[in-house]
């Protein structure tokens, strides 16, 4: 009996930000700062612009550049996230005009990706079907009527000129290109890309047996451990009372 209430009172006393910032999961993927998933957990678990959201086929989905992508993984240790556009691609699929241009104005985020993929939306089926070339870089687009298609291929495309004349407007969208690969850009849009990310640094904290997390009123990291929030780690000296 004294043992059961020593415990009660050892979890009654557990600093609430502390239980908040418990890691999540949505589907396969593991959320822990500089994430948080805005509907399980509290802003104050992740770093300023790293919300993403868990949708109805539990894929995590992160919003960049106003455009939703499926997180397809998350890698920790290297500060990376390999991304795919959620409105899809492929057979039985609207790609357009879901996939749009990708802008990073801001340095928590940048590409890893170096070559990029060009889209063009509204290509002249009847021009399109008098050029063998141009359409072998057709892609299967729902949605569309017989006398518009969507065609894609690399930024570097000899092709280019000619499908910017055939088609409507374009939309540039970043790929992963490997070396002696021979795969389609349609495989290599679907496969996605990979974003880096520049955040508060958390393996002092997670190492001590801390959950890391964010002060907004003051603008800086903190360390929620079971006793209240530090600086750092569990293990210093400092810490911040919560406010």
């Amino acid at each position: 009996m004294a043992t059961f209430f020593l415990l009660a009172e050892k979890a009654s006393c557990t600093d609430p930000q502390f239980l908040a910032c418990e890691p999540k999961s949505c589907g396969a993927q593991n959320i822990s700062f500089p994430f948080h998933i805005q509907t399980a957990q509290q802003e104050f678990c992740g770093y300023p612009g790293f919300a993403i959201s868990c949708n109805g086929k539990n894929k995590a989905v992160f919003n960049l550049s106003n455009n939703e992508y499926i997180i397809q993984e998350i890698d920790y240790q290297n500060h990376s996230l390999r991304l795919s556009n959620a409105a899809g691609f492929g057979i039985n699929t609207s790609c357009s005009p879901q996939i749009q241009n990708i802008s990073l104005n801001d340095d928590r985020f940048r590409l890893s990706t170096t070559r990029t993929g060009v889209l063009f939306y509204n290509c002249n089926s009847t021009l399109l079907e008098n050029d063998s070339k141009l359409l072998n870089h057709k892609v299967d687009c729902s949605g569309e009527n017989g006398n518009v298609s969507t065609v894609a291929m690399l930024d570097d495309d000899p092709l280019l000129g000619s499908a910017s004349e055939k088609c409507g407007a374009g939309v540039v969208a970043p790929v992963d290109v490997y070396r002696g690969e021979n795969v389609s850009i349609g495989k290599m849009l679907e496969r996605g890309f990979v974003l880096n990310w520049v955040a508060s640094d958390c393996s002092e904290c997670d190492e001590s047996g801390g959950r890391c997390g964010f002060n907004y009123t003051t603008y800086q990291f903190k360390c929620f451990c079971p006793d209240r929030p530090h600086a750092r780690s569990c293990k210093s000296g400092e810490y911040f009372f919560s406010s």
